[in-house]
């Protein structure tokens, strides 16, 4: 089951990736990819799902307590979140010299960059209805949605009584509707994991289930249900308040691909406990491309951003495409694995100054 899960989350920040260098303004559209990059926005809610059903494995099986919890959280969103920050500053400048008006976007913010770059890296971005964008790093926002499910997961489970409805109370209240409009998509996973469904499910019932929740998510994509379920979110919550929901809008699509997607690990769970996901000689290779899951997420916007910035006087098309789509995986092929390698080091140190401030005086 892990390598499965390794394989749709590479697959899921790959199909990130080619929605964005599809954009016109990168690409003018990538042969034959672009027809993958329909999927780029739901990939996020599997992320979601899948978030959700790591976590309540790990918080059974390997921390016990929220020190180990907070420490193993922190570490990994730190380990590749400052480095994407850092870069995003460093090739936003760059690029923004070579070609100015590939920066002029809607989405991207640069007013107060410290202010801005403190509030990403401590994951105050996307509280209530403000979202403070990191420059050209589009795909962070829901680091600042993650960090809150986190947090809140974290309290749930390892505190009791009057402090945990205290804790649960404070972490709601601060994090506001737009990221808890989200947290059924997260709480899925959870769900998925935690279910006794998957024993139950012969082999057979569970072989269908896989299918029937592909077929389910191909036919609203191929139909173009999430036009309709999006005019219907935008009617229930009005126009004004459907815009300042912010990454939050078009939320009954995304609850319909995180039902979709839960189910279909229920499902996974119990065929793949008789036969692997991917072959033998496979799994290396998806265990070690799912390590840079993380930093192809939170690098490649900024990279394909300067990259075009870089190549946009070339006048041969096939170059220019050549050099903003592979120079991204390049950098992230190099930083990611360096970034990658901070976690474990990053962890010992959480956990040693917590021990430190822990220990009476």
């Amino acid at each position: 089951m892990s390598v499965y899960l390794d394989l749709l989350r590479f697959l899921a920040a790959l199909a990130v990736f080619v929605l964005h260098a599809s954009f016109h303004r990168f690409t003018g559209g990538l042969p034959v990819l672009w027809r993958f990059s329909i999927f780029g926005n739901d990939a996020v809610m599997l992320f979601f799902v899948l978030s959700g059903f790591v976590i309540a494995y790990v918080s059974t099986r390997s921390e016990h307590d929220f020190r180990d919890y907070a420490a193993a959280r922190l570490s990994r969103l730190w380990s590749i979140c400052i480095p994407a920050l850092l870069l995003t500053a460093l090739v936003d400048g760059i690029g923004m010299r070579l070609a100015p008006h590939l920066y002029e976007f809607a989405l991207y913010e640069y007013s107060q960059p410290v202010a801005r770059m403190l509030a990403s890296a401590l994951f105050l971005n996307e509280l209530w209805f403000y979202s403070i964008q990191p420059f050209s790093n589009t795909p962070y926002w829901s680091v600042g949605y993650e960090f809150w499910y986190y947090l809140l997961f974290g309290v749930a489970t390892y505190l009791t009584g009057r402090r945990r409805a205290l804790a649960v109370a404070l972490v709601a209240l601060v994090m506001g509707p737009k990221i808890a409009l989200l947290l059924p998509v997260w709480l899925a996973g959870v769900w998925a994991y935690r279910t006794p469904l998957a024993q139950r499910l012969t082999a057979g019932a569970a072989l269908v289930l896989c299918v029937a929740t592909l077929a389910a998510y191909l036919a609203y994509r191929l139909l173009d249900a999430e036009a309709w379920l999006d005019a219907l979110t935008a009617h229930w919550f009005g126009p004004g308040l459907n815009e300042a929901l912010g990454w939050s809008e078009h939320l009954l699509g995304k609850y319909l691909v995180g039902a979709l997607v839960a189910l279909h690990f229920v499902g996974a769970r119990r065929v793949l406990r008789e036969r692997q996901a991917v072959p033998a000689w496979l799994e290396s290779p998806v265990r070690y491309l799912a390590g840079f899951t993380f930093a192809l997420y939170l690098f490649h916007n900024p990279l394909l951003q300067f990259f075009a910035a870089m190549a946009h006087r070339l006048q041969a098309q096939d170059a220019q495409r050549l050099i903003i789509v592979l120079g991204p995986l390049l950098v992230v092929l190099l930083a990611g694995h360096w970034a990658e390698r901070q976690k474990q080091p990053l962890k010992r140190l959480l956990l040693k100054l917590s021990a430190r401030r822990a220990r009476p005086s």
